[in-house]
């Protein structure tokens, strides 16, 4: 079990060094000459920061839930550290990383990995929930609209639902043959970290605004919520590491859709993930700041 939770950690800061591969690889470390606004780009990367801290205190409100008690400092530290697991192929070190740090507290990792997974499930369909209800308002085509709303219907029922739930795993694990260790989730037993996860979709959504208001004056208020739609996809692209190019081609088409040139939301699309990686550089960073306190 030690030397599976070392591996983990060296899996976790290896994470930080295929996230500039990436950045490098995919041209993200060119940016256009492009005319911000510092003001409102100020106000984004604010935002942008609170939704991260925020996010910390979903992670420990959810293991507080399934009786798991840790501090804000191990919370910070054990979310904080592993956030660029994401960009390790199979998004699996995404659950795993934070999981294994609170592990170390005389918790079983399978336990703790069990409510990680069900945090990111909540943290997806609250994602899919907002874009249902905004993105009618946009002018986008009919095909994606019923795309969003079947999928976070089918994915609400699966996760919500426990017979069908049950009945759907067992389906899938006949089909794959293959045990499959995909939670139910009690909706009144997650509520309570469910506002949280709410709270900075919600903050995340302005701060994106924010960000393209910074390039774009008179860009309009729902451009906020094509970012939970964008990322929401990104995490349903499992091989794909950290959503590259799936957020960004999201974006760019709702972006698209609402008149802005298609050049222009491009480069927008591109820049943004430059933009929230200072958010989760600024969450490794607080992390490593506590790491004493938490450890």
């Amino acid at each position: 079990m030690k030397r599976a939770k070392n591996i983990l950690r060296v899996l976790l800061y290896l994470s930080v060094f295929v996230v500039i591969y990436y950045l490098y690889r995919f041209d993200y470390l060119v940016i256009s000459l492009i005319k911000f606004n510092f003001l409102y780009l100020f106000i984004s990367v604010v935002l942008l920061w609170l939704g991260f801290y925020i996010s910390t205190l979903s992670w420990q409100k959810s293991l507080k839930v399934y009786n798991i008690n840790i501090s804000k400092s191990l919370a910070v530290y054990s979310h904080g550290i592993s956030v660029f697991a994401k960009y390790i192929p199979g998004k699996i070190w995404v659950i795993l990383g934070r999981a294994s740090i609170v592990s170390e507290k005389e918790y079983l990792l399978s336990q703790t990995a069990s409510v990680s997974l069900k945090e990111q499930l909540v943290y997806l369909f609250t994602g899919l929930v907002i874009s249902c209800i905004i993105l009618p308002l946009a002018n986008i085509d009919l095909i994606i609209l019923f795309f969003v709303y079947i999928s976070t219907i089918v994915l609400g029922i699966f996760l919500f639902n426990k017979i069908v739930h049950e009945k759907l795993i067992l389906l899938l694990e006949k089909l794959f043959k293959k045990k499959l260790d995909i939670p139910y989730i009690n909706i009144r037993k997650s509520f309570p970290y469910y506002l949280y996860i709410i709270i900075y979709w919600l903050i995340w959504s302005f701060a994106f605004y924010f960000f393209v208001k910074s390039i774009l004056p008179d860009t309009l208020l729902i451009t906020a919520f094509f970012f939970p739609v964008s990322v929401s996809y990104g995490l349903i692209a499992i091989i794909v590491p950290g959503g590259i190019g799936v957020r960004e081609s999201i974006i760019a088409l709702l972006l698209t859709s609402i008149g802005v040139d298609a050049s222009l939301a491009i480069s927008i699309s591109v820049i943004q993930r430059l933009w929230f990686i200072f958010g989760e550089v600024f969450i490794f960073t607080l992390a490593l700041i506590v790491k004493n306190k938490a450890i």
